[in-house]
Formats: C-alpha cells, sequence, structure tokens
C-alpha cells in the first residue's frame, strides 16, 4: 500500500513542478528575471550542494538503523534456535515447559509483535512469554556436568535473544527527528523554486521541462527512500518481515506440547 503511495507522491511532485516551471517560463520576462545568470547558477549550486550533503548524511543514518533492526531480528531468531538446543540438553527432548515456552514466543513474534512494531509499539504477550521462561527455567535443576554447562550456556543465549529484540524493538519509532525533516523539506523546496524562477521563454518547453523533472525525481524519491529506512516495519515493498523467526519456528515446532494457540496467546 505504501509502495504506491510513494509512486503517486513522486508523480504528483514532479508533475507539480514541471507545471510549475512551464508557467514560469510563459510569464518569464526575455531573457529572464536573472539579470547575471551565471550568479544565480552558482547560488543554486550552494543550495543543491548543502542539501545534497545533509541527504546523504541523514540517509546513511537511516541506513543504520534498518541494518540495526535487520540484525536484531536475525540475532534473535538464531539465539531461539539455540535456546531451543539448550533445552534438549536441560529437560531432554521430550520436555515440555522450556520448549513450549519457545515455540509460544516465537509465534507471539511473529504474529503479534511485528504487527505492533508497524505501529510503533511492543507486545505484551511476547513478554510474557520472557517471564514464562524465566520462571520456567528457574525450576530447572541440572544433575549432571553436562546439564550444568547447558544451564550457563541457557544465560549467554537468552542475553543474545534479549539483544536482538531489543534492537530490532528500538527501531519500531521513527528514528530521524523533526527538525531534521523540516530542514530536507525546506532545502527540497529552495532547490525546485529557485529552478522554477530560472525559467527562460527563449528555450523551449522540453529543454525547460526535463531539468527539473530530473532533479524533482530524484530529489523526492532521496525523500522517500529516508522515509522507508526510518520505517522499517511499515507496509513498504521491501519492508523488514519476521522470516527468519518463521524459519525459527519450522525447525524448533518438531511436536513439542505448546501452552499457546497459533497467534501465541496462552491456552491454559
Amino acid at each position: 500500500m505504501l509502495s504506491w503511495l510513494a509512486v503517486a507522491v513522486l508523480v504528483i511532485v514532479v508533475t507539480t513542478a514541471v507545471v510549475v516551471k512551464l508557467l514560469a517560463r510563459r510569464r518569464a520576462p526575455d531573457p529572464g528575471w536573472f539579470i547575471d545568470s551565471t550568479r544565480a547558477a552558482g547560488a543554486l549550486t550552494v543550495i543543491g550542494t548543502m542539501f545534497a550533503v545533509l541527504l546523504a548524511f541523514t540517509i546513511f543514518y537511516a541506513l543504520q538503523n534498518y541494518q540495526r533492526a535487520r540484525d536484531g531480528g536475525t540475532m534473535e531468531a538464531i539465539s531461539v534456535t539455540e535456546l531451543h538446543n539448550v533445552a534438549d540438553v536441560l529437560e531432554g527432548h521430550t520436555g515440555t515447559r522450556l520448549h513450549g515456552d519457545l515455540i509460544c514466543y516465537s509465534r507471539a513474534v511473529i504474529s503479534q509483535e511485528w504487527p505492533a512494531m508497524e505501529r510503533g509499539e511492543s507486545s505484551a504477550t511476547v513478554q510474557n512469554w520472557v517471564d514464562t521462561m524465566a520462571a520456567d527455567f528457574e525450576a530447572t535443576n541440572p544433575t549432571n556436568a553436562k546439564q550444568e554447562a547447558a544451564y550457563g550456556q541457557w544465560f549467554d543465549q537468552q542475553a543474545q535473544r534479549r539483544d536482538g529484540r531489543r534492537a530490532r524493538s528500538a527501531e519500531a519509532a521513527p528514528s530521524v527527528p523533526p527538525p531534521l525533516w523540516i530542514v530536507l523539506g525546506i532545502g527540497a523546496a529552495a532547490i525546485l523554486s529557485y529552478m522554477c524562477v530560472q525559467a527562460d521563454r527563449r528555450e523551449s518547453a522540453v529543454i525547460q521541462a526535463v531539468p527539473i523533472a530530473f532533479v524533482s525525481a530524484l530529489v523526492t524519491s532521496a525523500l522517500l527512500v529516508v522515509a522507508f529506512l526510518d520505517h522499517p516495519y511499515d507496509d513498504w515493498s521491501g519492508s523488514l518481515q519476521p522470516d527468519q523467526m518463521r524459519v525459527t519456528l519450522r525447525l524448533i515446532d518438531d511436536g513439542h506440547a505448546a501452552p499457546c494457540d497459533a497467534r501465541g496467546d496462552p491456552t491454559t
């Protein structure tokens, strides 16, 4: 849905910029509003350079946050798989408590927390399974050296799972501050406005329309990329999905009894 909206925004901005430029060309005096065209071009270069530098840093910053969210989800999914293997040692492959908790946790992350992150929120159901998992682990009593080693490994994998969840959850809220968006908007508007007032009726309509069409398309696309990276869980084409956790769930949901339904809601 958002992908089509982005395309519509791009088309509207480019069309508006071209129409305004051609209207300005029709009303422009001969040879234009600027007496010194070289000085006018130099001012546009300064504005464009400042905007390009700011936009580049913003994209780099948003891209880092996007990658952090993706890496966090991957780390969390891998640690849940490892916790499942540790649970095999601690309570045996036929055990139900820790295995069931991990299955329910994975289901809740996929079905509940991912949609919640799209709204900038987290899932209370996922946190409930975290607490349940901790309580069930405390009731575990290692009886041999192998289980004692697995007992210590559980803490390490839980720390990785917690860090992974925290990393992906932290990016649910937009990270680019509103003042930066305002500055980017002012810069984009300044560039397009300056190009419009440089209209010259001595040139053909096509020659006047092509440069501003390309510039407006590039500027708008870059701002849409920032919006995409700043909202990694929204309904964009290419947004982050719980694919790694789905893979993990297929691996660990191997017939163990789970005290939850398909969405991860407790059934007992």
